[in-house]
């Protein structure tokens, strides 16, 4: 007799990094005045961030400063009047943390500077325990999906069950149609951006949620 059943499981990580993600830039009537307001305040940021980082032990892992874009638009009038063109120019920054209090410190340092906005933290694991905690969480669904044969074939009346197929879901031989879900996924704070001061600034991150799901068929074996 053949049994194919669903294995599922699902782990809660508490976070190990928090990576902050910034945006700096200014808007002005003048493209030069917001290309130079903007490049003067992304290159102070960026040497703050190479003092961070150059700290021993460091609090941040990383962090990347990327390429200032520009723009340009006229601005609406609701009576149909023309007016000056508006210039921008913005770059994005993300910086890594490990240390979370050093995270808070420089968010609330940022959070009031002018063409500082501060965009939201996601919270991850290291590479390494991720690879862990799948790991375990693949093993655990297997062991679920081994667990709901066995109790199907005894309640059919037999004793034992051999394992004939483990596949992801819609990769088992005969599946037409998969709705289940693999993989890593990791939840963001409530309240993971604010600005004006540290005291303003919530961070409670929510655990990592790493789950698993496999088909498996089994046959009875007495």
């Amino acid at each position: 007799m053949d049994i194919t059943v669903v294995g599922a499981h699902r782990f809660a990580a508490t976070p190990e990094r928090a990576k902050l993600s910034l945006s700096a830039g200014f808007e002005s009537d003048a493209k030069e005045e917001a290309m130079r307001m903007t490049t003067s305040l992304v290159t102070d940021l960026h040497a703050e961030l190479q003092a961070l980082k150059a700290i021993k032990p460091s609090p941040i892992t990383w962090f990347a400063v990327l390429p200032i874009r520009t723009r340009s638009w006229r601005p609406y009038h609701d009576k149909g009047k023309i007016l000056p063109m508006r210039y921008g120019a913005v770059a994005a920054l993300s910086v890594k943390f490990r240390d979370f209090k050093a995270l808070v410190q420089l968010a609330g340092e940022l959070g009031g500077r002018p063409g500082v906005t501060l965009n939201g933290v996601a919270w991850t694991l290291t590479e390494v325990t991720k690879a862990k905690v799948e790991a375990k969480v693949l093993a655990d669904a297997v062991k679920r999906a081994r667990e709901r044969a066995l109790v199907i074939a005894k309640a059919a009346g037999a004793t034992s069950i051999v394992a004939v197929e483990i596949a992801d879901p819609g990769l088992l031989r005969g599946d037409l149609v998969s709705t289940a879900e693999s993989g890593y996924h990791a939840a963001v704070t409530r309240d993971s951006t604010a600005g004006g001061g540290s005291e303003d600034i919530q961070l409670v991150p929510e655990d990592i949620e790493v789950s698993a799901t496999v088909h498996a068929r089994f046959q009875t074996a007495g």
